[in-house]
């Protein structure tokens, strides 16, 4: 079609519509000259005629699709009032100077191919038979029926071609989301600290064996599902901090205070703890800096705030654009960040899913 010619994609879809149904129209055209000329007393038409007819056919689809398309997004009922007023103009043009101009061709192709004996006069419409109006109302039918379901299928083949495209981006996206929540440098810092402990007193190091086991169960088997209870979260953050407080040479102090109902609150699992670890990743642990945090529940609004005590002059806590980035793909128009490098103040709130 003429509009699509701008997009090469969608341009070569809708020429390849059109020569499937240029073989079906040839195919009807051929069917008819069948019909007509071996089932009657005489032959009534000859292959110049529907050869001319094909040809009108195929010509004449261009403006019907055209209006088709101009009004395909408004209403129904509009798309039905245009397409009839142009069924009416397009069939008037049809019946009138359009036939005579297939006649006139008709009679010169004849001309050439055909002897004046074997040469028969086309039995065409005429304007002002208006009997055949039913018959042009199915053929116009017709060819809208190819324009709409061509239509669809474009568009379904869109849809498909973005759901698929959005199930790449979703798997990446999922992947990029586990190395952030996983942060392997938290595990090697525990371990080693594990094995400190142990190396002193043995003892001393069960209980945050057992915290450290808490953490990757809950990452390897909670953290799987897209949306996770609020409490199980907090539960989570309460022992990944304490295992994080733990850590040698790691002069960094997380203080994190919960208030508020959040029993029926859900939230992406590892959320907090991934923006917990990109602000105190900002500020490495040997300049030192206290986190203290208050995260607070009201209704289904949740408030992380604090006030983060640099020792070095640093201006900016919350430069990490990841944070930014995740916090858009997870809850777009659904959140506020901001930090205040005076007095280290930040705040983060956020409107979380509610237990259905």
């Amino acid at each position: 079609m003429l509009w699509p010619f701008h997009h090469k994609a969608e341009a070569n879809y809708w020429l390849r519509v059109f020569a499937v149904y240029a073989i079906v129209e040839a195919a009807i055209q051929l069917l008819f000259f069948l019909l007509l000329n071996n089932f009657g007393t005489r032959p009534i038409s000859n292959l110049e005629i529907h050869l001319l007819m094909w040809f009108f056919q195929c010509l004449l689809i261009w403006p019907i699709w055209w209006v088709a398309r101009s009004v395909r997004s408004k209403k129904v009922f509009i798309q039905i009032l245009v397409n009839l007023g142009f069924y009416i103009a397009y069939s008037y043009v049809w019946f009138g100077p359009v036939q005579q101009i297939i006649g006139y061709l008709h009679n010169s192709l004849q001309d050439i191919t055909r002897a004046e004996s074997a040469r028969i006069e086309a039995i065409l419409d005429s304007g002002n038979q208006y009997s055949y109006l039913n018959y042009q109302l199915l053929k116009h039918t017709f060819r809208l029926s190819w324009f709409y379901l061509a239509a669809y299928f474009y568009n379904y083949i869109l849809e498909e071609k973005k759901r698929t495209a959005l199930a790449v981006a979703n798997k990446g996206l999922q992947l990029k989301m586990l190395t952030w929540h996983l942060n392997p440098s938290f595990y090697f810092k525990t371990i080693d600290h594990l094995q400190r402990v142990a190396n002193e007193k043995p003892l001393n190091a069960a209980e945050p064996i057992l915290q450290l086991a808490k953490v990757m169960e809950y990452v390897i088997y909670e953290a799987k599902e897209e949306l996770i209870d609020v409490r199980k979260e907090v539960q989570f953050l309460n022992t990944y901090i304490q295992l994080k407080n733990q850590q040698l040479n790691n002069q960094a102090l997380i203080e994190m205070v919960v208030t508020g109902e959040h029993e029926k609150l859900k939230i992406v699992p590892l959320l907090l703890t991934g923006i917990i670890d990109k602000i105190i990743a900002e500020n490495k642990p040997k300049e030192g800096a206290n986190y203290k945090m208050l995260l607070q529940f009201s209704g289904n609004k949740m408030n992380l705030s604090g006030r983060i005590e640099l020792k070095n002059g640093k201006e900016e806590v919350l430069s990490d654009q990841s944070i930014q980035t995740r916090l858009k793909e997870l809850y777009p128009q659904s959140y506020t960040i901001s930090y205040s490098p005076v007095n280290g103040d930040f705040k983060l709130v956020l409107i979380l899913n509610e237990e259905k």
